[in-house]
């Protein structure tokens, strides 16, 4: 190769000896990276690894027209092949190969269900993708003199829409369908307005929560109610969504000035599987759906008197006046059945308990626990069950439980003493059941 010169030859040596220390391999050699140390130095000088090779060979013109040899020894000795394995048992392939799919399944379906919960937020409804958390709330005091007005409690749980419950079959003692829910729903609002106006004394409230605490709908989740329900499960968001929103109008229209805090915890009537599921299971239920309905309407209208959240645990603590108040469905407190005579009051008291000490182990005080759930409307010592739309039922009666009238409860919350009174707010009417004639 005539013409090239000593720093040519300089450059072209030490590019190929680069390479041999990088770990790439002479010419016939081989090496962890699959490519000749040639060809990499090549690319680097920018010239064919055709041309470079005649440059550095032995005998080629960087050695014999200016003594400079590349010292091929700088090259990496090729790594010795492993001994090969011996077979593997098919049966333990096939069992790992089983473990392996079925994990990957599980994670992807989760994440696409969180997925699609976030999505369906933003999407559907141009909400925020996060659901938010109950706020500590604590007012500034709107009188002269400092004192601070009660917060008013409303939950509302165990609607049930859809669900339908013959007159007949009950012997007359009570019914229910998709229109007396409507009118029960308004009933319970007005009597809610009604208790803290013109039945009312002190200080005006100064918030009011409203815990949408799960069985809004009737669901599909038992084939008895699949096949007795006059609504399917998202004509029944639909319709319990309009009604709630209309007594949520009503409190806007009566307390303006008052902000009006709505907390969802999903129930299990509302979920979208046959069976439990412990994960996402507040994202798959219709129960969320409502919640995000409800606030979507007010978003859209620009209200920011009505706040909005959705924990995902199903567990709500909120800090209402300095006391924690931990609302949930009833269906994960730990405890199930009834105990004797003692009915459910025992279970909800056992679930109660445990929940007291779930918290506690965190180092939260649960000053009261509001649940739903049982039908059964109570106060015990740790806090209230919530009463149903519905009222008794053929599934009631049918194991001769006590028949509860139509009722949900509303509390009231001092700054000072906690729970300070209480009001048990019966929606019945004489026209659904003699259970709401009296005994007059």
């Amino acid at each position: 190769m005539i013409g090239l010169t000593k720093k040519e030859a300089r450059r072209s040596v030490e590019a190929v000896q680069k390479a041999l220390k990088a770990g790439h391999a002479p010419p016939n050699g081989k090496s962890e990276s699959g490519k000749s140390a040639v060809s990499v130095a090549a690319a680097a000088l920018g010239i064919a690894p055709s041309t470079l090779f005649s440059r550095v060979k032995a005998g080629g013109p960087c050695e014999r027209l200016h003594a400079l040899p590349v010292n091929w020894s700088l090259a990496k000795p090729a790594p010795e092949a492993a001994p090969p394995r011996p077979p593997a048992d098919p049966i333990e392939v096939r069992r790992l190969k089983d473990r392996v799919r079925a994990e990957a399944t599980g994670r992807q379906i989760a994440e696409r269900r969180l997925a699609d919960g976030e999505a369906i937020r933003e999407a559907l409804f141009r909400l925020t993708a996060a659901p938010l958390d109950p706020p500590s709330w604590n007012p500034k005091p709107d009188r002269p003199d400092g004192k601070v007005g009660e917060a008013i409690i409303l939950p509302i749980s165990d609607i049930h829409m859809g669900e339908v419950i013959d007159l007949d079959q009950m012997g007359g003692r009570n019914s229910y369908n998709v229109k007396i829910a409507r009118r029960r729903i308004e009933r319970l609002f007005a009597s809610a307005v009604k208790l803290a106006t013109v039945h009312w004394s002190g200080p005006k409230p100064s918030a009011i929560f409203v815990p949408l605490m799960g069985d809004l709908v009737s669901g599909e989740i038992h084939e008895e109610l699949a096949k007795t329900n006059d609504l399917l499960a998202i004509p029944a968001v639909r319709a319990v969504s309009e009604a709630l929103i209309a007594g949520f109008d009503m409190l806007v229209r009566e307390f303006p000035a008052t902000p009006i805090h709505v907390i969802s915890v999903p129930g299990n009537h509302g979920r979208t599987t046959r069976k439990p599921e412990s994960k996402g299971f507040a994202l798959n239920s219709y129960d969320t759906l409502v919640a995000w309905t409800i606030e979507s309407w007010y978003a859209a209208k620009g209200a920011d008197q009505i706040s909005f959240s959705a924990p995902a645990s199903g567990d709500a603590l909120v800090n209402i006046l300095g006391w924690n108040v931990l609302l949930t469905h009833g269906d994960r407190i730990g405890s199930r059945g009834g105990a004797g005579f003692v009915g459910v009051s025992a279970t909800a008291t056992r679930g109660m308990k445990k929940l007291i000490e779930d918290y506690s182990a965190e180092g939260v005080i649960l000053d009261t626990i509001i649940v739903g759930h049982f039908h059964s409307p109570m106060e015990l010592e740790y806090g209230f069950v919530n009463g149903s739309l519905p009222g008794p039922s053929e599934y009631g009666r049918s194991l001769r439980m006590r028949s509860h009238p139509a009722s949900q409860w509303m509390l009231s919350v001092h700054p000072r003493r906690g729970i300070a009174r209480r009001w048990k707010i019966m929606v019945g009417d004489p026209s659904e059941g003699s259970i709401y004639k009296g005994r007059a």
